[in-house]
């Protein structure tokens, strides 16, 4: 059986929501307003530039005019021994003769002293100068870095804005009057014609509303250029026949009203535009996954002993993170799966996993700590006190780049670890004696003086990156911590915090050149932090030498020659946690969004 098709051309009547409308509107003005604030900031930060580039070229210009001063004051000294030479030679000769002239001789050396006492004066006045310019500098390349953050920021809400007005426009609910005429055969009933031109005045209606949808986007001519693999489509809500009726030649004449609604899943609006899929991707609570387990019925209520025996004294046994005291130890506990830890300072820790289903003992064998280290071996060192420091990664040496083999970090140094230092030495730091620490407030640093490494003005744990603390607190903390292990622990220099940040990567992330979404914590990244505070340490995924957090949750400061910081924070764009960018900071800067990692000397 066939039937014969002829489709007429359809007459539509579009009825849009006022109120959807009204909204498409408002998200217009925002992209409209959000792209003049972003030329503002780009031409704010285009002159910004221009008067960094002249500090700079002054400071070149110093540099030179330095240079040869010095340069200058090594001849005028040589001229000068030259000058008393010469006046000490007619000094001698007076001996013989007291008329002999020595004026000449006098002045001339007279005068070598005073070139050499105005170069010494140039010099001085010179390394002045060259300190107010670098000064100069260090502030502005903080002001350099808010700037280029604010452009960033207002960047990722265009692209926000756009996201959510492609939906406004795509999702929209409308109704379309389509005419259908169908021919049908004589073998054809009139139902099953009937139910066929419903059928294709569904699919008509369907076709020609999406078409209608990428056409009146506001960004169209970039839509229709991914349309084709896009998984946008329209949701049929309803329909009803308005006029339907056979003719003599058994053609079946209709028109239907047909309500739909534009409908885009997930990530599709992204994929319509071009952009990053983070755009779309919503923000989920990282849950901790608990365990449990369940009896069996024959073992309800039985309780096994559990013996423990340890090559050491003075140990501490930890059954389920319960401690339970030192061994010999026998325990009565439930059926099922247990963790065992013993631990004692000075001796790596003994685990092991249980699964009791009888009485059971375990003879432990402590092995002492050593400080010889493999690459990728994590380790920690004891302090004086028995607790235990941060943790830490070896890494291997890298030749080409002149770097030796060290231990770093796994984490930044948290609340937990710097409370460490605080107890055993009563350390106040400048936060908590000055003026607070910085935060930042509609786009500004601003310093709050109620705020501290403790009261950071956002809720943290002891599992938390600490902040608010400035160069001579980080030392203190790093000088305090090589006393109480006995080891060497100072600030990654430059090109070693790059060497672990991008652990054998050479893209803008150590995964990628998307910042993609909940990778990291930063500004705009799609975490539950974003933009409200950091993360606790390891809440994302380890890069390839096992390091956590070099990209977002904290700026990392960096020894050398300037304080220079790295990595991003939680409260800056994505592209400035990129591991080729850096922030320049002067030296008692502390912020709520600046801490650091530390490295040990193997």
């Amino acid at each position: 059986m066939r039937v014969a098709l002829r489709a007429l051309a359809a007459s539509c009547i579009l009825i849009m929501n006022t109120a959807q409308a009204t909204e498409t509107n408002q998200q217009n003005n925002t992209v409209d307003n959000l792209q003049t604030e972003l030329k503002s900031i780009q031409s704010e930060y285009d002159t910004f530039i221009t008067s960094l580039a002249v500090v700079n070229d002054n400071i070149a210009i110093e540099n030179t005019k330095l240079a040869q001063a010095r340069t200058q004051g090594k001849a005028l000294v040589g001229q000068t021994a030259k000058a008393l030479a010469q006046m000490n030679a007619q000094y001698a000769l007076m001996i013989d003769n007291p008329m002999q002239d020595i004026a000449t001789s006098q002045n001339d050396y007279r005068y070598a002293v005073q070139q050499q006492q105005k170069n010494k004066q140039l010099i001085k006045d010179s390394v002045a100068t060259l300190a107010q310019l670098n000064k100069q500098v260090s502030e502005k390349n903080i002001e350099r870095v808010r700037l280029l953050n604010q452009r960033e920021t207002i960047s990722e809400e265009i692209n926000i804005s756009r996201i959510n007005r492609l939906n406004n426009e795509m999702q929209q609910t409308q109704s379309l009057d389509v005419n259908q005429r169908v021919n049908c055969d004589l073998q054809t009933s009139f139902s099953k014609c009937i139910s066929r031109s419903n059928l294709l005045s569904k699919q008509k209606a369907s076709k020609t509303y999406l078409t209608s949808l990428f056409n009146s986007v506001t960004e169209a001519k970039l839509v229709s250029k991914h349309k084709a693999n896009s998984s946008a489509h329209v949701k049929l809500l309803g329909h009803k026949v308005l006029t339907g009726e056979f003719s003599g030649q058994g053609t079946y004449s209709s028109t239907m009203q047909v309500t739909m609604q534009g409908v885009l899943p997930k990530n599709a609006a992204c994929k319509l535009l071009n952009i990053s899929t983070r755009y779309c991707a919503e923000q989920s609570p990282q849950v901790a996954q608990s365990t449990t387990t369940t009896d069996n019925d024959d073992n309800k209520g039985a309780l096994y002993e559990l013996t423990i025996r340890s090559n050491q004294y003075d140990d501490e046994v930890f059954i389920d993170g319960v401690s339970y005291g030192s061994t010999k130890l026998s325990v009565m506990l439930s059926p099922g799966p247990h963790h065992i830890v013993i631990k004692k300072p000075n001796y790596m820790d003994f685990e092991q996993n249980i699964k009791l289903k009888n009485n059971l003992m375990v003879r432990a064998e402590l092995v002492k700590a050593t400080v010889s280290l493999r690459n990728g071996q994590a380790v920690q060192d004891f302090l004086a006190s028995g607790e235990r420091g941060p943790e830490l990664i070896s890494v291997p040496s890298d030749i080409k780049q002149a770097i030796k083999a060290f231990s770093v970090g796994q984490n930044p140094i948290t609340v937990a670890d710097f409370k460490h230092f605080v107890s055993a030495s009563n350390y106040t730091t400048a936060a908590e004696s000055g003026n607070g620490c910085v935060e930042y407030l509609n786009g500004k640093e601003t310093y709050n003086a109620d705020l501290n490494w403790r009261q950071p003005g956002f809720e943290q744990t002891d599992e938390h990156p600490v902040v608010c603390i400035n160069s001579a607190d980080t030392n203190a903390y790093l000088t305090w911590l090589s006393k109480a292990t006995g080891q060497k622990y100072r600030l990654p220099n430059n090109g070693e915090w790059e060497y672990v940040a991008r652990a054998g990567s050479s893209y803008n992330y150590w995964w990628g050149n998307d910042a993609g979404n909940s990778k990291a914590n930063c500004a705009y990244c799609g975490s539950q932090w974003s933009n409200k505070s950091t993360a606790p340490v390891q809440s994302f995924k380890a890069n390839k030498f096992g390091l956590y957090d070099t990209v977002g949750n904290v700026w990392e400061l960096t020894g050398g020659n300037n304080l220079v910081a790295r990595g991003g924070a939680w409260n800056f764009a994505p592209k400035l946690a990129q591991v080729d960018v850096r922030l320049e900071l002067k030296p008692d800067f502390r912020a709520n969004y600046i801490g650091f990692r530390a490295v040990r000397e193997n």
